[in-house]
């Protein structure tokens, strides 16, 4: 059986970028607070080395969760696409099949 590679329409992957984006910015979010918590309290950071902590956690967490978010998103919209494409050629299968009997 021959791999279907569909292509992904530019607007559906604006909509998974954005999407992702927001994420990511969550998880940074998150991330950045919860590692200047961590810095301030268990490593007895002082006051800018928790700032940097935080701000640097935050940025690379929200960078690398932006990127999983929007392979993660392509490749569902890869496996739709795939399925709608494989749906419709069955269908044509089939009704070329009834057609002929």
């Amino acid at each position: 059986m021959a791999t279907i590679s569909p292509e992904v329409p530019e607007s559906l992957k604006a909509v998974a970028t954005k999407e992702a984006r927001r994420d990511g910015m969550f998880a940074g979010l998150t991330a950045g607070l919860t590692g200047a918590l961590l810095g301030s309290k268990l490593l007895r950071f002082n006051r800018n080395q928790t700032i940097v902590c935080g701000i640097l956690t935050g940025a690379l967490s929200g960078y690398f969760f932006t990127q999983a978010f929007l392979s993660s998103h392509l490749a569902v919209l890869k496996k739709n696409i795939a399925q709608q494409l494989l749906d419709q050629q069955q269908q044509q299968t089939d009704s070329s099949w009834s057609s002929d009997g």
